[in-house]
């Protein structure tokens, strides 16, 4: 019975070595964080990109699902990349461009993920997209983009993640191999405290996988779909009419002016009103000592006078 709990415990010590061994070692290159997702998507809009390196089939975790294919990454030259492009189009109506816009991507099985149309000025609108369409047409999806107006600041680029992709893909491989070793260990576990021990491993290495499941489904969106960012803005014609729209409503805010006239007024008199009543002390005082001073003055004049008449007589 000891025999058996030290080979266990042994057994458990080795699986744990060696699985921090692997992440160290595959830990060299970047991992993605899924947290700096800047949009929501359901779980099945997209299909995973085909992974390097495991046999033809599909494996399931939770509820998140990995297609696979097979071939080597380093023999096959398979490469994995995320492409992304903007543009900026000048239009004569941006909502009728946005309309053209949706059937591009719907023919192209892509869709729009983030669309805001707002008002530059007085009948004049812009608006902005971001379109995700599957990889191998977004160079076409592009091209598309271009006749539908004026086109300016046409960027494209790309991204190589193989390295990112292969290794994420490795390290969520090993920990779903350590996962089943540990469920043999739990099997052979025969009493409470190995039980405990071997699920408390158990715990952390499906958490591990989950966390490396989401960011590989991610990695796979990126690669699949292809993001295009366009800003939409309509053209203004210095020619263009004298809008009618001025006076819709002039009478209403003539009257709205003068109200807010009258109201003007009425709240600066009684601002005065409420100034005089606080200065009123100040003003008591001020006209005590004004009414002193002008006494002393008068006295004192009446005084000079009558000196300047003594002297004369």
């Amino acid at each position: 019975m000891s025999t058996r709990k030290t080979v266990l415990g042994i057994t458990l010590l080795l699986i744990i070595c060696l699985s921090g061994l692997l992440l160290s070692s595959c830990g060299s290159t970047s991992e993605m964080d899924s947290s700096e997702v800047s949009y929501d998507y359901a779980e099945d809009s997209y299909e995973s990109a085909p992974s390097a390196g495991m046999d033809e089939g599909t494996a399931e975790y939770g509820h998140t699902e990995v297609k696979r294919v097979d071939g080597v990454v380093g023999e096959s030259a398979l490469r994995y990349v995320i492409r992304n492009g903007s543009i900026d189009l000048t239009v004569q109506n941006t909502r009728e461009t946005i309309k053209s816009i949706q059937e591009l991507v719907s023919a192209a099985e892509g869709l729009i993920s983030y669309s805001y149309v707002y008002e530059i000025r007085e009948n004049i609108y812009g608006a902005n997209l971001t379109i995700r369409v599957p990889q191998e047409r977004f160079d076409s999806m592009m091209t598309q983009l271009e006749p539908l107006g004026k086109a300016a600041n046409i960027q494209t680029g790309q991204d190589d993640v193989t390295m990112q992709y292969v290794d994420l893909e490795s390290r969520l491989n090993n920990q779903k191999a350590q996962e089943a070793r540990l469920v043999e260990i739990l099997e052979m576990a025969n009493n409470v405290e190995e039980v405990l021990e071997v699920e408390r491993e158990l715990y952390r290495v499906r958490g591990e996988i989950e966390s490396m499941t989401a960011q590989f489904r991610y990695l796979s969106d990126q690669v699949n779909y292809s993001t295009i960012e366009v800003s939409i803005k309509e053209e203004i014609d210095p020619t263009q009419n004298i809008s009618p729209g001025a006076f819709d409503k002039f009478g209403e805010r003539l009257l709205q002016s003068f109200i807010g006239g009258v109201n003007f007024v009425f709240r600066a008199i009684s601002s005065v009103a409420v100034a005089l009543v606080a200065l009123l002390p100040v003003i008591i005082l001020l006209g005590v000592i004004g009414y002193l001073i002008l006494i002393i003055t008068r006295k004192a004049t009446r005084k000079k006078k009558a000196a300047v008449e003594e002297k004369k007589q």
